[in-house]
């Protein structure tokens, strides 16, 4: 079973205690590694530098959180992560090469492709980690060998699938 690297809205409802996750996380078999990437810490803190919340304390305990249970064990962005990185853009270009003369950035936009969610989603093929994330990313989705997978979605019950409609 490969461990998880997650993205910056599980970290979030991670904190929040979101049922979903919660049990997503008891259903692992111990062991299994929770990972964040320095890019979903950096996009944690950015969003609390540029939010004006009126609850610093809800704030500090966020910080706490994520310094706590992520910060310890954050995957750095190393010179293999490179290779991952261009392995993911070069797929993308590939597979939707741009106009002539359209600028790579426009073109990456166009494509709903995020430069920071490359960066994690290269950390996570690096380390042999599934992403988990509820952005669509279907680009990057596309060249990533462990799929993504989002905790977030409500399941299909047994249920709902085996009654006809």
């Amino acid at each position: 079973m490969p461990g998880f690297l997650l993205d910056t809205n599980h970290v979030c409802k991670m904190h929040e205690k979101h049922p979903l996750i919660l049990a997503k996380l008891a259903s692992l078999p111990p062991g299994t590694q929770i990972r964040a990437s320095v890019v979903t810490l950096a996009e944690i803190d950015w969003g609390h530098a540029v939010t004006k919340t009126t609850d610093q304390a809800k704030r500090d305990a966020y910080t706490r959180f994520v310094n706590s249970t992520f910060l310890p064990n954050a995957i750095p962005i190393s010179p293999a992560t490179r290779i991952e990185y261009v392995r993911i853009l070069s797929g993308i270009w590939k597979q939707h090469p741009p106009p002539k003369g359209k600028k790579t950035e426009r073109h990456l936009v166009d494509l709903g492709v995020d430069i920071n969610d490359v960066w994690i989603a290269a950390t996570a093929c690096e380390h042999g980690l599934v992403l988990a994330t509820t952005d669509s990313m279907a680009c990057i989705r596309q060249q990533m060998p462990l799929q993504p997978e989002n905790w977030l979605a409500t399941p299909v019950s047994a249920t709902a699938i085996s009654q006809p409609p």
